[in-house]
């Protein structure tokens, strides 16, 4: 009981950081998804082999509704600016499901080095973009010509699809480079997650269709639902407390709250 009451603290955590940062807690959720699955089912079912598959089965559904109903929130208060959102959505839509292809092909110690390579690339520019900050200020934007919509695009849902985790890493650096402000930055990367989680989902739905993995009681399919009851209602709790907040931060504390979070992915990453 005491784990679904962590995993209700999660869910707010994981609302919090897709208002404030774009990221649907993916890097929060798996882990403890994981653990929960392994201390509720038996060791030599298939549901506690399958555990880590199932973690990010109900992390990409999670994912996909805290995206959806951020965008939406974020679209009512007008802070999403659409001449960004398309094409590069659809490009990212089919990166994802390329993405999701390759990642079983693909060995994914080179998926893993690539995303370690470019998360470590964002960090030393976001980190050179706060140094540049003190001596002038950017006030001046563009938007993503055709080459870097399509190439983007299919880098963001290819990379993002095949670790399993939300985009919002790569397309907030993204937009910041154009000269977006945080804020601006993060309202997009929220419904640009969304093709991603949604690729990720209905492969997962098609592949249990095809052949049933029969878990038991506790699972639909490979979604795990009584931890995705406790991590939706606690996403909705942590959006709502925290959807005022991000408007009030100063653009050089959301970025230097951006390094940090960024910083501990890197480590998540390297140390799994």
């Amino acid at each position: 009981m005491e784990l679904y009451f962590i995993l209700l603290g999660a869910g707010i955590l994981s609302g919090i950081l897709t208002i404030l940062f774009g990221f649907a807690g993916g890097f929060v959720v798996v882990p403890l998804v994981y653990s929960t699955i392994r201390l509720h089912e038996v060791s030599d079912s298939l549901a506690y082999t399958m555990a880590f598959k199932s973690a990010v089965a109900t992390s990409l559904l999670l994912m996909l509704i805290n995206s959806g109903l951020a965008s939406y929130q974020q679209f009512k208060r007008g802070n999403i600016q659409r001449k960004y959102l398309f094409p590069i959505a659809y490009w990212i839509g089919i990166g994802a499901v390329i993405g999701t292809f390759l990642s079983l092909y693909i060995a994914p110690i080179y998926l893993k080095w690539a995303f370690v390579t470019y998360l470590s690339m964002t960090i030393l520019d976001c980190l050179s973009r706060q140094l540049k900050s003190q001596q002038f200020q950017q006030t001046s934007t563009r938007v993503l010509n055709a080459k870097e919509q399509r190439l983007g695009g299919i880098f963001i849902g290819g990379i993002a699809a095949a670790l399993g985790v939300g985009g919002s890493v790569m397309t907030v650096p993204l937009f910041r480079r154009c000269g977006l402000d945080m804020s601006s930055a993060v309202a997009l990367a929220n419904p640009l997650s969304m093709p991603v989680a949604l690729a990720g989902c209905l492969t997962l739905i098609i592949t249990q269709w095809i052949q049933p993995p029969h878990l038991g009681i506790h699972f639909w399919g490979y979604f795990y639902y009584p931890a995705l009851i406790c991590l939706i209602l606690g996403g909705f709790i942590g959006m709502k407390l925290t959807l005022g907040l991000s408007s009030k931060l100063s653009n050089t504390a959301h970025e230097r709250g951006y390094i940090v979070l960024l910083t501990l992915v890197l480590f998540s990453i390297l140390l799994t």
